[in-house]
């Protein structure tokens, strides 16, 4: 995490390396939207807000799955083994 300060204005630039072997045209087009990038087996995210662990429709955490948030309240999901997808936040 990079945090950067601008004279009075403050802004933080967060980024983010995740392993990706697959993922959804909605979750790159969201990605890509905020200045990042996937190449290869890396995916590259930039400036999201937070990052919580997954939950089911119960409300129980999934085990190895995270929610990213980007400022237009929009997330995506990833998985440990790789899987990258577009979420309704």
């Amino acid at each position: 995490m990079i945090r950067m300060s601008r004279g009075s204005a403050r802004f933080t630039t967060i980024m983010k390396t995740l392993y990706c072997t697959t993922i959804t045209s909605r979750a790159l087009q969201l990605i890509r939207s905020y200045e990042g990038d996937v190449s290869g087996c890396e995916a590259v995210l930039c400036h999201y807000i937070h990052e919580e662990p997954s939950r089911d429709k119960y409300g129980r955490v999934v085990e190895n799955a995270f929610k990213i948030f980007f400022p237009n309240s929009e997330a995506i999901c990833y998985t440990l083994s790789g899987e990258i997808s577009y979420v309704l936040a």
